[in-house]
C-alpha cells in the first residue's frame, strides 16, 4: 500500500500539471477592456521580443460585446516608455494589416518597435475615433524584452 501511494500522487499530480505546461504557451496576447474601446496587443516573437532587434507589433480594437473596430476609423498614436518612465520612441508609424484566423476583412493597427535593451518597457496606445464612435481611450501593456 505504501509502496502504491507515491505513485497514484505522482500519477494523479503529474497529469493535472502536465497538461498545463503545454497550454501555458498558448496564453501570448495581453487584453485590456476600456469604456468603449478593447485593445489587444502582440509582439512578435510569442509577445516575448529581443532587444535590439525590430519587433513587429499589432492592435486589435473591440466595442464592448466583441465587435471589431476598424482602424481606419481611429486616430492612434503609439508611445513607449522604459522602466524610468522615459519616452523612447514616440508616435511611431502605423498601418494596418490581416488578421490571420478572423473574418474577412478584419483588420489590426500595426507598427515596428526596436526595444534598445532587455528589461521592462511601457507601450502605450492612444487614440480617438474619426467618427465620434468611440471616446477618447488610452492603455498601457507592460512588456519584458529579453536579451
Amino acid at each position: 500500500m505504501y509502496r502504491l501511494l507515491p505513485l497514484f500522487i505522482w500519477t494523479v499530480c503529474g497529469s493535472a500539471i502536465i497538461p498545463l505546461t503545454f497550454a501555458l504557451p498558448l496564453i501570448a496576447h495581453q487584453e485590456k477592456a476600456g469604456e468603449s474601446v478593447g485593445v489587444m496587443i502582440h509582439l512578435d516573437p510569442d509577445d516575448s521580443p529581443y532587444a535590439g532587434k525590430p519587433t513587429l507589433t499589432w492592435f486589435m480594437l473591440t466595442r464592448p460585446g466583441g465587435s471589431m473596430v476598424a482602424p481606419t476609423t481611429c486616430n492612434c498614436r503609439v508611445a513607449v516608455y522604459n522602466a524610468r518612465n522615459q519616452a523612447i520612441a514616440r508616435n511611431l508609424p502605423l498601418s494596418t494589416m490581416a488578421l490571420e484566423g478572423h473574418q474577412k476583412g478584419h483588420r489590426a493597427i500595426r507598427t515596428t518597435i526596436t526595444f534598445p535593451q532587455s528589461g521592462a518597457y511601457t507601450v502605450v496606445l492612444t487614440g480617438q475615433a474619426n467618427d465620434q464612435s468611440f471616446a477618447p481611450f488610452e492603455t498601457k501593456f507592460l512588456v519584458t524584452v529579453r536579451p
